[in-house]
């Protein structure tokens, strides 16, 4: 089996690597592959990852310590990042805290989205979750070290330091720490079908995003022609909670701005206070709203412009 991208050093880890098994069953970084004729290790990591040379962690999943050949009908775990579908209310610590062990990596989660750790999550997007493997030091060890022996990059040190919470760059012998494996990712086609739950969620926020690009601009033309009513009718039935930040800000200032004008302040209140949940960075124009409408922003927590 090809190994080329992992030198004599990188492949001893594998003799002390443990898959690490993630804590909700119905969410596990691993899917199991009955062995067909002709399967080899290396062919099923091209299978799973498009890539034979990550035919490794297959091996550390099954506690194989050298390439074998496989038996037909023997089961094997192919190890997987998850791909996570989010709920309402969801956020980088709390997803972190379920699938990998701390909320303090929501920070890292988020980075291996391409997100902002500070920016809020919209109901139905899918977010991909990395599978976790436990390297033990054989001997004193540079994070420098192994950063390179399992991403090929040495600049990884500071990533595993702050997601293992360590305070010096070395680990001892016998130490154990957490590697994230978020830059293998199973191949879409041989994934477990999304239950119906996560369907449902996201097939909200595509219509959810649908109905915000149609609406939105015909409310603000209503805004600007004084037609308060409308501007409800047309955004009432959108869900925030499904919108990205910057669409929540836009569509929940000119609802509650709406609800002001029609007098209804407790509605105003309570829209703008989501607007300030999802998107917190909101400010309102004073050159655009009307004082009154400034203090009930005000009143709901909001800065001004």
């Amino acid at each position: 089996m090809s190994m080329k991208p992992w030198t004599a050093s990188a492949l001893a880890v594998v003799l002390v690597l443990v898959l690490r098994v993630a804590p909700a069953a119905a969410n596990r970084d691993y899917v199991t592959h009955k062995v067909k004729e002709g399967d080899t290790l290396a062919l099923l990591a091209a299978e799973y990852y498009g890539d034979r040379n990550h035919a490794v962690f297959i091996m550390v999943a099954n506690k194989l310590l050298h390439p074998r050949p496989l038996k037909k009908n023997e089961k094997l775990r192919i190890p997987v990042s998850r791909e996570v579908t989010v709920a309402v209310g969801d956020n980088w610590e709390a997803l972190a805290e379920n699938y990998l062990g701390d909320k303090r990596r929501g920070r890292y989660l988020a980075e291996f989205n391409g997100a902002s750790p500070d920016g809020s999550l919209a109901a139905g997007v899918v977010i991909s979750v990395p599978f976790h493997v436990t390297h033990t030091a054989a001997a004193d060890e540079s994070l420098s070290s192994i950063a390179l022996a399992y991403f090929g990059d040495a600049r990884n040190a500071q990533m595993l330091r702050g997601y293992n919470f360590l305070t010096a760059d070395t680990l001892p012998r016998g130490q154990s720490i957490i590697i994230p494996i978020h830059h293998v990712k199973v191949r879409d086609s041989v994934l477990p079908p999304a239950d119906a739950e996560s369907k449902a969620r996201t097939e909200k926020r595509r219509a959810m995003v649908e109905a915000a690009g149609e609406k939105l601009p015909h409310a603000q033309a209503a805004w600007r022609r004084g037609g308060y009513g409308e501007v409800k009718r047309e955004l009432i039935e959108i869900d925030l909670d499904f919108l990205d930040a910057d669409r929540v800000a836009a569509i929940g200032t000119l609802l509650g701005a709406a609800y002001v004008a029609l007098g209804d302040e407790d509605s105003a209140v309570a829209t703008f206070r989501r607007v300030l949940e999802r998107a917190p960075r909101t400010t309102l124009s004073p050159y655009r709203y009307s004082p009154r409408i400034q203090a009930v922003w005000k009143k709901a927590g909001g800065a001004g412009g």
